[in-house]
């Protein structure tokens, strides 16, 4: 299957040189990530890490109705070799066809993100969407799932596949619904012997979900908007997350939100940890937004988490403004407690010369509130350069301290490069 991947991706590489593209979005990035590893008392390591990423546009073909996009990158480690190195990624590649009217809106073809109501994932297929009168739009996708692999390689339909339906409309009632569907497949390891605790030899289908939801969004004049969405675990017959939130302006200046959710852990149908108990949460959670000033805010939030046999509870004040912030949070209960504050800094010195600083101080217990107490420091000082209208150098230095760790000190340096324009045919 691995030749018949290069053999595609060979030929989507050259379609936009063969339809005679009429515009180009491209940008580079050169990054360094350097640490240091303790492995034990006397053994550490040190990483150099460089990444280079490309994110490349083709706009403009066949009469404004097809681009072809890429996003990927490659990393290797020139510090610390390791039998994985150098380490390629591909997020996406793939043509699109929009059309601004007619049936057809849009088709992808190629390694694509999916993120939809409740369907979600990279995979290596097709996603349409079509028109249905003035009202109503289908869809729907279909795809091999990207292994777990450090290699550019498309898998068997047998081994991994996803695939989903979605019908939207924004004009029921005054109030915009999606509707959607998701199955994904993929073949689980087989066990070769007993459990240690059943005394049996396990075994599960392929299909590790599948999951039908409902998103609603409606405007309530001016003021007040509302979302609702509901997901339903259909193999393992429960609620995955209900969620209901609301916001209200109540001035030009004070904006106000609750919102209130149920969650359950997504657990793969097809996964070991299906034979644990698995509890769901209660999360209901406020906030506030005042402006005092221009450019100036205070916020606050508060929360209320129900486990079961536990809760949580926390709340958090802030100030921010045009250049940063500063707060202070706290969370207390199940995990045990956290006290801590912060503060941002991004400011421009110059027309192409920015400051970049945080730094947060915590103190906090672990699992009980009446734990002993600990304490963390973080802080990390930088810059940001722009040289011209193409280019742009970062630098940031990070450091933290905490009860592990005396001092850990690590580096990140980035350089993008962007290339925009119209090509002549």
């Amino acid at each position: 299957m691995r030749k018949y991947f290069w053999l595609l991706s060979c030929i989507i590489l050259s379609l936009p040189l063969q339809l005679n593209g009429q515009s180009l979005n491209a940008r580079f990035t050169t990054s360094f990530y350097s640490w240091e590893r303790h492995l034990t008392e006397t053994v550490d390591e040190t990483h150099f890490r460089i990444y280079q990423t490309a994110r490349i546009t083709f706009g403009q073909l066949a009469g404004n109705r097809l681009s072809f996009n890429f996003y990927g990158q490659g990393s290797q480690d020139v510090a610390e070799s390791a039998e994985e190195d150098p380490i390629p990624r591909l997020y996406n590649v793939y043509l699109q066809w929009r059309e601004r009217k007619g049936i057809v809106q849009r088709v992808r073809l190629g390694r694509q993100r999916i993120y939809s109501g409740v369907a979600y994932g990279t995979v290596d297929g097709v996603d349409a969407t079509f028109r249905v009168g003035e009202f109503f739009k289908v869809g729907g996708f279909a795809g091999f799932l990207v292994p777990f692999s450090n290699e550019i390689e498309v898998d068997d339909w047998d081994d991994s596949h996803a695939f989903g339906a979605r019908i939207s409309t924004e004009r029921l009632f005054g109030t915009k619904v999606l509707v959607s569907f998701l199955q994904r497949d993929r073949r689980p390891a087989p066990y070769t012997s007993p459990g240690r605790f059943t005394q049996r030899i396990l075994t599960f289908e392929s299909v590790e979900q599948r999951l039908v939801g409902v998103d609603l969004f409606r405007n309530f004049g001016r003021k007040v908007s509302a979302y609702g969405r509901f997901d339903y675990d259909i193999e393992q017959e429960r609620v995955r997350r209900g969620q209901v939130e609301l916001k209200f302006s109540v001035t030009p200046k004070l904006q106000l939100s609750g919102e209130f959710f149920h969650r359950a852990p997504l657990i793969a149908a097809n996964s070991i940890f299906t034979v644990f108990e698995h509890n769901t949460t209660q999360d209901i959670g406020l906030r506030g937004v005042y402006q005092f000033r221009q450019n100036w805010f205070v916020t606050g939030n508060f929360g209320y988490v129900q486990y079961e046999g536990d809760e949580t509870v926390r709340f958090g004040a802030g100030v921010r403004c045009k250049y940063g912030q500063f707060g202070y949070n706290f969370r207390s209960g199940y995990g045990g407690q956290n006290n801590g504050v912060y503060a941002t800094v991004n400011y421009p010195l110059t027309q192409k010369l920015g400051l970049l600083a945080s730094t947060g101080f915590a103190r906090y217990s672990l699992f009980d509130e009446d734990a002993d107490k600990h304490t963390s420091l973080t802080g990390s000082f930088g810059f940001n350069y722009r040289a011209g209208k193409h280019f742009s150098f970062d630098f940031l230095g990070q450091g933290v301290r905490n009860r592990f760790l005396d001092s850990d000190v690590r580096f990140f340096v980035k350089a993008n490069y962007w290339v925009f324009g119209k090509l002549r045919k």
